[in-house]
């Protein structure tokens, strides 16, 4: 078991993000055990909260980012055999 941490200081695109965490889910939803993280998406003035287990996603809307707060995308999956790399890319191209 190992953990891969994602973050960007960008904010995500909210289509770009969905389809490639669904993606990501779908082919190693087996290896991954737990996936958590606080995104922050174009055009929302509201953390989004997600996490999956194996391949079932659950993610809403929270709070509102307080004024001052660090506005911020973080992203962890623990799991098994896990692809950095391959992530961490597809990551960064959810970036706006």
């Amino acid at each position: 078991m190992h953990s891969v941490c994602l973050q960007s200081d960008r904010p995500l695109d909210e289509r770009k993000f969905d389809q490639w965490i669904s993606k990501v889910l779908a082919e190693q939803g087996a290896s991954i055990l737990r996936a958590k993280g606080i995104i922050d998406l174009k055009g929302h003035d509201r953390r989004f909260v997600f996490q999956a287990v194996h391949m079932i996603k659950d993610g809403a809307f929270q709070r509102d980012w307080k004024d001052g707060e660090r506005r911020w995308s973080r992203l962890v999956f623990i799991g098994k055999e896990l692809d950095a790399p391959g992530l961490e890319a597809g990551f960064d191209a959810c970036r706006t």
